[in-house]
């Protein structure tokens, strides 16, 4: 029994991965692209675009698309409208708002 505990141990790494996995993949991959300065953090990101937002924020994700990342802004408008805004994470370039329609 014990054996067999040290053998399945060993074989953690080659185990295939699961969709939590990727989760904390992209996480240490957004982590490192921060560490090295090739995004800005949402600190510094939510400075530059606010004033641009067409209302207030309600909530921040942080993705990546075709190996960009991109943070992604859920925002209501003056008129209860959600909006979703994307925002580029290395330069806080607006690339897109869409209307929750």
């Amino acid at each position: 029994m014990c054996c067999l505990v040290i053998a399945a141990a060993a074989l953690m790494p080659y185990a295939p991965v699961r969709a939590g996995d990727d989760d904390a993949r992209d996480q240490e991959m957004a982590r490192r692209a921060l560490l090295e300065g090739r995004i800005k953090s949402l600190a510094e990101i939510t400075e530059i675009v606010k004033p641009k937002l067409p209302g207030t924020i309600l909530g921040v994700e942080l993705e990546i698309e075709k190996g960009r990342f991109i943070y992604e802004f859920d925002v209501v408008d003056q008129n209860g409208k959600l909006k979703e805004v994307d925002v580029d994470a290395a330069t806080a370039e607006i690339l897109k708002i869409e209307d929750d329609d």
